[in-house]
């Protein structure tokens, strides 16, 4: 693992787990304060239907208190008159009271009109709870609530209710009445899907804000390291580019050494030894001594003038980019045997003597790879003047490179991407369709001039 990605890691992975961790507390406090606010709605709730069936209960009291109390036209009677008012008292779809005598017997109920008359001493709801028996045992203890499960009219299903019931001693009746409950259900269940939506959305809202404060993050990251990487590039462009001018400030040197100092030297040997061969023609073994002597000081001059001119070509100083392109091609073909052709337009001063000099050594470094390693028999060098780049080509008809073709290359492929990516330029290599390798180099110009270069 890289130190890039190491810091990357490093950045983002405290966001994402802070964001979880946030995420999940936010959660389990929300869900837990969900819990307490709808059962302290529920409960509200109960309270008020409490209120609202001991309000009920209190007006059925002072709806038959005047007939409890006097019993006009007797006791038969005055149950009677009772019956039917309470019969009569209802309140919305589904209020309503009821009556049972103390033994489970149904005397008032306006809803199911088939339980009067009847007794329900053990009747069990769904749940198993015996309601009458129990509303009984509640009113008998003082009065009071009882929850059970009860046909509701309105709908035919058996709900949820909320009764109530007390004794009138007097007769041994239990009178009550009660609310259904399932509407409070139906609210805490919407409270609860208002509370579990807000909560997926803050959810949400969280890991949305670590996604952007990651994204940003990354593109702070990318950010530097893009810009270190072009500060990186940039300097080692320079390096590059430095440690090129001053190879080519030392290869000029060198070949001006060699050229103005130990080439005149031989030279003067030469000049010598010709004299010496002049005055040993008379002596047969001296004269044959001193050819071999002039063919072997001939030959170190055509070697050092060849290195001198491989080191720095005078010529490309001299006359500029084409005609030294078009001297290194005779050259080539002079030694190598290999046809050359060379078509180049002159380029001013549309480029700096650093370009130049880089595109001389791309084709020199091409030209010795096509004599080692391509069985090539000609070579075509063409170089392209047009109004904002220059392009430069380099083909033979040689066995071509390997397959797959080398992405880096050599040591000497690399100092040629190196040296046109110093001046902007791109190179390509690639093998042709009908045979051979083609190198192309593309190079931005300077503005137009009529200057020669």
């Amino acid at each position: 693992m890289t130190f890039k990605t190491k810091l990357m890691l490093i950045t983002i992975l405290p966001l994402i787990t802070v964001s979880i961790l946030i995420g999940s507390v936010s959660y389990f406090q929300a869900r837990r304060l969900i819990e307490i606010e709808t059962h302290s709605v529920e409960q509200r709730i109960l309270a008020t239907k409490r209120q609202e069936i001991r309000n009920y209960l209190n007006l059925a009291l002072t709806s038959i208190e005047r007939i409890y109390e006097g019993e006009p036209g007797g006791r038969a009677a005055a149950q009677e008159s009772v019956k039917q008012i309470l019969h009569n008292m209802t309140f919305g779809e589904d209020g309503y009271f009821f009556v049972y005598s103390l033994d489970g017997t149904n005397l008032v109920h306006p809803k199911l009109a088939h339980l009067v008359g009847k007794k329900w001493w053990d009747l069990q709801d769904p749940e198993g709870d015996f309601v009458i028996r129990n509303l009984i045992e509640t009113a008998q203890n003082g009065g009071g609530f009882h929850e059970y499960v009860w046909h509701k009219p309105s709908t035919g299903l058996v709900e949820e209710k909320l009764g109530f019931a007390i004794i009138l001693d007097k007769w041994n009746w239990m009178l009550g009445t009660g609310l259904y409950t399932d509407d409070i259900a139906r609210e805490v269940a919407a409270i609860r899907a208002d509370f579990s939506e807000s909560i997926r959305q803050t959810v949400i809202v969280v890991f949305a804000i670590t996604l952007v404060a990651i994204v940003v993050a990354g593109l702070l990251i990318a950010g530097v390291r893009f810009s270190e990487q072009r500060f990186a590039d940039s300097k080692l462009k320079e390096l590059t580019n430095r440690i090129f001018e001053v190879q080519e400030q030392e290869r000029k040197r060198v070949s001006t050494e060699l050229h103005d100092s130990i080439s005149q030297l031989l030279v003067s040997v030469r000049y010598g030894i010709e004299m010496i061969q002049s005055e040993a023609s008379r002596t047969p073994d001296l004269r044959g001594y001193a050819d071999k002597c002039m063919r072997i000081l001939d030959g170190a001059i055509s070697e050092v003038r060849r290195i001198s001119r491989d080191l720095r070509p005078s010529v490309l100083d001299d006359m500029g980019l084409a005609t030294a392109l078009v001297s290194l091609g005779k050259e080539f073909e002079t030694h190598s045997g290999i046809k050359v052709d060379v078509s180049a337009e002159r380029t001013h001063d549309r480029l700096s003597d650093s370009a130049k000099t880089a595109l001389y050594r791309v084709v020199q470094e091409a030209m010795t790879n096509v004599a080692r390693h391509s069985g090539a028999t000609h070579v075509s060098i063409t170089l392209v003047v047009g109004r904002h780049t220059l392009s430069l080509t380099i083909e033979d008809n040689g066995r071509g490179l390997p397959h797959p073709l080398p992405q880096e290359g050599g040591l000497g492929i690399r100092n040629m991407r190196e040296r046109m990516e110093t001046h902007d330029g791109f190179l390509q290599l690639r093998n042709m369709a009908e045979g051979g390798t083609r190198i192309r180099v593309t190079m931005p110009l300077k503005k137009t001039s009529e200057r020669a270069a």
